[in-house]
């Protein structure tokens, strides 16, 4: 058995593996088990199970064994390949590029930079196929970001949020505005096989929906989600969000609603330190404590969570006036209430472990 190293071929730990699932199979034939039994207990197909069988009635167990990478190799040196992925792992940036961003023209550039050995586009994707990179949607973080600062607070403040025996229930509050326009993204929806769906779609209004809302952890009970939103037309003398006296409301109904202290956890958008807000704060110290997420860090604010679910919810509906899009959130939040698994999932990706919820 042979597998190219070249184009995209398996590389040595994966020719392994594919020889020891041979060998494997090979055991299994000569304990008496059908092809097709191979092919179920091993994951495979049955026509590979079945021309394994035929090598191994031919040459026993040997015939299974690699026999190494077919053709001549790659233009690349074991050592060349080392190299060359930590180059790569230094991002595109420190090798003179605008951007983060790894294209193959750009891994093509890099290579005839560091080698002198010419590459096409075709090529570097195959190499990098090779070395086990694959084209993905890279995930934003923002450059001012203070890694130390977050596992500072990870490490310290987290851990007496969460103290035991502390009285009353947790919660986290982001007001992100996650519909902001009615354009409607796209989405899919079934139709008739061959006639393109055309969606009746109103993009003359105007207008903001803005959220805040809780994810609420209290001992001995399920998670809870508290939330408020307001709508924005554009009239005069209207509201455009939420103000440091729609989150003291948000906070009185909290408190109302869980009965007991509160330790709250949210991060430092301008509302949310304003001299109103920290004056509103001082005066409920007797039920109020707030700790402070650090800056750009909404990878561990939960309800970071909830707006990408309500994204994720929203992709299939256009809709035709700002009141309606106000309606169609709140259903989505509505059900996210009567759904304490998933919340408590949106704390579990935070990686902040509670508990009361294992």
């Amino acid at each position: 058995m042979r597998y190219s190293d070249r184009s995209g071929g398996l590389s040595a730990r994966a020719r392994a593996q594919k020889e020891g699932l041979r060998l494997r199979a090979a055991d299994m034939f000569a304990g008496g088990i059908s092809p097709p039994r191979v092919a179920q207990l091993l994951g495979v197909t049955r026509k590979s199970a079945y021309e394994w069988h035929r090598a191994w009635q031919a040459g026993g167990k040997a015939a299974l064994a690699s026999k190494g990478a077919a053709g001549g190799g790659g233009k690349l040196t074991e050592e060349q390949l080392i190299r060359l992925e930590a180059a790569l792992e230094e991002g595109a940036a420190a090798h003179g590029w605008s951007d983060q961003r790894w294209t193959a023209p750009r891994v093509a550039v890099l290579i005839a930079e560091m080698f002198r050995i010419s590459y096409t586009s075709r090529g570097a994707v195959y190499l990098l196929r090779r070395l086990g990179w694959s084209f993905q949607v890279p995930a934003h973080r923002a450059v001012r970001r203070d890694e130390a600062r977050i596992a500072e607070w990870t490490r310290r403040v987290w851990p007496a949020i969460k103290a035991a025996g502390r009285p009353g229930s947790r919660g986290w509050s982001s007001p992100t505005s996650p519909a902001r326009t009615l354009r409607p993204p796209k989405g899919k929806t079934w139709a008739p096989r061959g006639r393109t769906p055309v969606l009746p779609v109103s993009y003359g209004d105007r207008g903001r929906v803005s959220i805040a809302a809780l994810i609420c952890i209290k001992p001995g009970e399920r998670v809870r989600l508290i939330y408020r939103t307001i709508t924005y037309h554009q009239r005069k003398g209207e509201r455009k969000g939420f103000t440091a006296a729609d989150f003291a409301a948000l906070l009185q109904a909290a408190h109302a609603q869980l009965g007991g202290p509160i330790s709250l956890v949210w991060d430092s958008m301008p509302e949310h330190v304003s001299a109103r807000m920290r004056q509103w704060i001082a005066g409920h110290a007797d039920w109020l404590l707030v700790y402070r997420l650090p800056a750009y860090a909404p990878d561990i604010n939960p309800v970071e969570a909830i707006w990408s679910s309500l994204r994720a919810a929203l992709l299939n509906f256009a809709v035709r006036g700002i009141d309606e899009l106000t309606v169609l959130i709140k259903h989505r939040l509505k059900r996210m209430q009567y759904q304490p698994e998933l919340l408590a999932g949106f704390i579990s990706k935070t990686g902040l472990t509670i508990p009361e919820l294992l």
